[in-house]
């Protein structure tokens, strides 16, 4: 297994994580009978400060995950694995462990930091494939 392959899988437990949080605060705060529900109607209670930032930070997890897990199974079949797609795979996954935290809690400037630093990263991973794609062989099989 790539190093960028197990920071794929780290980053695919961290988002289970956030499903299982997010989830158990839904309960929490909306009671399991409404959980259980179709939810076609609002819920009694209003959301908690918590449930809506957890809800938020998965849902900023699911608009970069397929970008980073397409990037990374490319990588992987093109067998292109340098100390720089290392790193930024591993950049990727640590900033997203520390984004959810520092959500959760509220932290405002410090998480659009640590969110910059992810995104970064992932267009790192993309320009290194991009580099390493064979141009003038898909060139001149058209």
């Amino acid at each position: 297994m790539t190093v960028e392959l197990l920071a794929a899988l780290i980053v695919i437990a961290l988002g289970l994580v956030q499903v299982i949080l997010q989830a158990s605060e839904f309960r929490r705060v909306h009671g399991v009978p409404y959980a259980n529900t179709a939810q076609d109607a609002p819920p009694a209670e209003p959301d908690s400060v918590l449930l809506g930032r957890l809800t938020r930070a998965l849902r900023n997890l699911h608009e970069t995950l397929p970008f980073f897990l397409g990037v990374v199974i490319i990588l992987a079949l093109m067998d292109h694995s340098t100390a720089v797609t290392r790193i930024a795979a591993l950049v990727f996954a640590g900033a997203r462990v520390v984004y959810l935290p520092l959500y959760a809690m509220g932290v405002p400037y410090l998480r659009g930091l640590v969110w910059t630093v992810s995104f970064v990263a992932l267009i790192t991973l993309v320009v290194s494939a991009l580099g390493a794609a064979d141009w003038a062989g898909l060139l001149s099989s058209l």
